[in-house]
């Protein structure tokens, strides 16, 4: 059984039923549980200076029209130019491998580049869904004073086919158009450079070149001359991808269309020597590289946050206000301070990875109008049960024995009989400073006696794992706003690989993302989400949209998702399927 939300409670299994048992009411003489007690604190004070970094789509700034800037290449960067990526998940995984950023801050050193990352999966030209009162991609622009847009679009649009050019076209023209004539700095308009899709790939059984490229290469010669008719510099990443991917010894991709950290090695080189008419670094520090994938991850913390409907959604007064805008404050201070370290490994002033946070001020007081969870022992937790009398329920696991079994969410059996359980200390949502640290853990009866004697913890870093499923010689796991799947390739019991086969599902609320994963009688994986979340996923077989819950079909060895049953509903918690395949 998945729970709603982390237990920090002692793992209670029946050996008799493969049912969860719960307390359902506690003896007379047993304390009321002090969360349902009101502790009468006093509000934390709302501190209005904290406005500044909530780019709410009903209060963020808007930039002023000014007079359109022409971008020629090569591209001349000047110091203290900010960049911001815009687009697709071509740019949205940049962030996972940083060739690109890292070729340029060492190709220009001492111009102190920064670089966010405004990306997202599936977007397009002209429909890009936020979750609600998300600030729109001019205000979040505004907000980072852009003064050059790398925009990368053309993928998704391709699957409305070859007749939708000519909308294409015009749809394209719209956004330049408006991008190009805002004033994201404050003062003039920016430089902006438009990047086609790369080529797809034939990988396996998905067959992503055959299917796609005919119709890349059309939108990619139309973006071309959208691009010099509105005077935007435009990098071709698709001619060049094309004859590289024609090589039948590697892939680049891992399902026809997202790059592998090869696929964006090979990009960086392409994209670079577009923009600059130059070669590439031909040798670039991997701490410097390392630090960019640093400053990313603390910067999706801020752009991307879990949780967003308590951060700009319906609850960010009744919930979120002391949480999130004291954390945005903060994640702007690290990112800026990761952007310092970026600079001084460019151009060689230090070779050391340690950053310097001091900086950041410690996160008020949150409200706390109720108070903790009564934290009981195994044996008074067994006491507070009403069993029925034909069965009898034995502990077989405790974090008391197993601390890594702290906060259990879902717990799955295995075929050799071990007790796979996924944890979160970091539910609800990862705060400055902090790092993901969620695990997966197995645990085993080894002598047969209804107890766990050994615990195994097979991954420690994940995100919020609220499901996963076993299949495939390895684990798939929800982790916002991913579906990951993890493998042990060397045998010792924890996973050594991971990849990120789709992204970009709902993170509304944090406690129903995706959730629900059982395998289909027919070999599908099906998982669900809830209230309140938005997804927008890409696929070889073009983007895949839901709004406000949705049940997924994902289909492993195609790489193709489907999503059906988009209805708003709220939390169910558990999924099965009878004798007869019946949902």
């Amino acid at each position: 059984m998945l729970t709603r939300a982390p237990l920090s409670l002692g793992l209670l299994l029946s050996v008799s039923l493969t049912t969860w048992v719960e307390a359902q009411n506690r003896p007379a003489d047993r304390p009321v549980d002090a969360k349902n007690i009101p502790t009468n604190a006093p509000a934390p004070f709302e501190d209005p200076e904290l406005e500044r970094y909530a780019v709410y789509q009903e209060t963020a700034a808007l930039p002023e029209s000014v007079a359109r800037v022409t971008t020629e290449l090569p591209l001349e960067l000047k110091k203290g130019d900010r960049i911001a990526y815009v687009g697709n998940t071509l740019f949205d995984r940049l962030n996972e491998f940083g060739h690109l950023e890292a070729a340029i801050q060492s190709g220009f050193p001492g111009l102190e580049l920064s670089f966010r990352n405004l990306a997202w999966s599936a977007d397009e030209v002209d429909l890009q869904p936020r979750p609600d009162n998300f600030g729109t991609l001019d205000q979040h622009l505004r907000y980072h004073e852009a003064d050059v847009v790398f925009a990368a679009f053309g993928f998704n649009e391709s699957f409305d086919g070859l007749d939708a050019l000519p909308e294409f076209a015009e749809r394209l023209r719209g956004f330049l158009d408006r991008v190009t004539t805002q004033a994201y700095n404050g003062e003039s308009a920016p430089r902006v450079v438009l990047f086609s899709p790369t080529a797809n790939e034939n990988v396996g059984r998905v067959q992503a070149a055959a299917r796609n490229n005919a119709r890349l290469a059309a939108y990619a010669e139309r973006m071309a001359a959208v691009a010099e008719e509105m005077g935007v510099g435009y990098v071709d990443l698709f001619s060049d991808t094309e004859d590289l991917f024609d090589d039948p010894t590697t892939d680049h991709t891992f399902n026809g269309v997202h790059l592998l950290d090869n696929g964006y090695e090979a990009m960086a080189d392409i994209a670079f020597e577009s923009l600059f008419d130059q070669e590439a670094p031909a040798s670039i520090p991997n701490a410097l590289r390392d630090m960019v994938i640093e400053k990313n991850r603390q910067f999706r913390y801020r752009y991307r946050p879990v949780n967003t409907f308590y951060y700009t959604g319906g609850r960010n007064r009744a919930y979120g206000y002391l949480d999130f805008l004291p954390a945005m404050r903060n994640f702007d201070i690290m990112v800026a301070n990761r952007d310092q370290k970026i600079w001084e490994l460019a151009t060689g002033e230090t070779q050391s990875m340690a950053i310097d946070d001091s900086n950041v001020p410690p996160l008020p007081p949150s409200k706390e109008s109720r108070g903790a969870n009564e934290w009981l022992s195994p044996e008074d937790e067994l006491a507070a049960f009403r069993v029925d009398p034909r069965f009898e329920v034995n502990l077989f696991a405790s974090e008391e024995q197993f601390p890594d079994i702290a906060a259990p969410i879902q717990m799955r059996w295995d075929a050799r009989g071990r007790l796979w359980v996924s944890c979160s200390t970091t539910y609800p949502h990862v705060y400055p400073g902090q790092k993901p640290v969620d695990k997966i853990v197995i645990l085993e009866d080894v002598d047969g006696d209804g107890r766990a004697d050994t615990s195994q913890v097979f991954a420690d870093d994940l995100h919020i794992p609220l499901s996963f499923e076993l299949g495939d010689g390895g684990v798939y796991v929800s982790e916002e706003p991913d579906l990951t799947f993890l493998k042990d390739t060397d045998g010792d019991g924890k996973a050594d690989f991971r990849r990120r086969l789709l992204t970009a599902f709902g993170t509304e609320d944090s406690h129903h993302a995706l959730h629900d994963f059982v395998w289909t009688p027919d070999g599908d994986l099906l998982f669900r989400e809830s209230i309140f979340l938005h997804s927008q996923v890409e696929t070889p077989y073009g983007p895949v949209r839901a709004k406000n819950s949705s049940w997924f079909v994902f289909e492993p060895e195609f790489h193709r998702l489907s999503a059906f049953g988009a209805y708003p509903n709220t939390n169910p918690w558990g999924v099965t399927f009878d004798a007869w395949g019946q949902h």
